[in-house]
């Protein structure tokens, strides 16, 4: 038996009429890699059958190659007719398939799945708005916002600067947590985040510490080149932008703390 015989069946059960399939997808099916040539020249994938075993595989089971994208490792299969020239396996006819919900989910979820799995790269573009020194900008400052944010705070360790990011809902009490810390006042309840920003951020009190934040509208989303404004007043949607910030502090080369409040 062929080593693409596994790529003949794949396609002779199919009942798409075109599917756009990852290298690595086909090799999966195949159980095996496919040659270098396979990745480097689009010549592999012409649909001249003869001799050649491999392109016999689709030509074979009623499609054929519409086009390559080496670049994306992206093969486009097309139908040709409907159904292939051999059975796969036992003879099961197309009825029995119909008729099964089960296998008809299966069918629609494999191939739901192949469009998941697809590779997507999310970025996030933000802007940082100064607030100052903690020591010497009073928690009353118009610049300081109510609503939700991600606040950075950095101060020097020796020669390197340590940072501490905080996703809040309210940018406003985790600055005064943290003031009212180093000036050496009791905060209430809620905002008594100052103790542990400068115990796990390693802070002297006593050392200037700066703080910034990206506030609402300064953050955008974006997946695969299309972005939208990140709602920094939807907890989990501020948790995500704080984590990508933090692996960006990180990319960095600096000392970070993260905490979510």
């Amino acid at each position: 038996m062929s080593k693409y015989e596994p790529l003949r069946e794949h396609l002779a059960r199919r009942e798409d009429v075109v599917w756009a399939a990852k290298l690595d997808e086909v090799e999966n099916i195949l159980g095996t890699s496919l040659p270098r040539s396979a990745r480097e020249h689009r010549t592999w994938w012409a649909n001249s059958g003869g001799s050649l075993v491999h392109q016999n595989a689709w030509l074979d089971a009623g499609w054929r190659v519409e086009r390559t994208d080496l670049m994306r490792d992206v093969i486009v299969f097309r139908r040709l007719r409907i159904g292939g020239t051999v059975a796969v396996g036992k003879a099961v006819s197309s009825d029995r398939f119909a008729k099964s919900p089960q296998r008809s989910a299966e069918k629609r979820l494999t191939k739901e799945m192949a469009a998941l799995r697809q590779p997507a790269t999310v970025t996030l573009r933000s802007e940082w708005t100064t607030l100052g020194d903690v020591q010497n900008t009073p928690c009353s400052s118009n610049t300081i916002p109510q609503q939700g944010g991600v606040v950075r705070f950095a101060a020097l360790d020796g020669d390197k600067v340590v940072t501490a990011l905080v996703a809040t809902l309210s940018v406003s009490k985790i600055y005064r947590g943290l003031r009212l810390e180093i000036k050496g006042h009791d905060a209430e309840d809620d905002a008594r985040v100052g103790p542990e920003l400068i115990k796990r951020a390693g802070f002297d009190p006593d050392a200037p510490v700066e703080c910034d934040v990206v506030k609402s509208g300064n953050a955008w989303l974006l997946t695969d080149g299309r972005g939208r404004k990140a709602n920094l007043d939807d907890q989990s949607e501020c948790y995500l932008v704080a984590q990508l910030l933090y692996l960006q502090e990180l990319q960095s080369g600096r000392n970070c703390t993260l905490l979510l409040r």
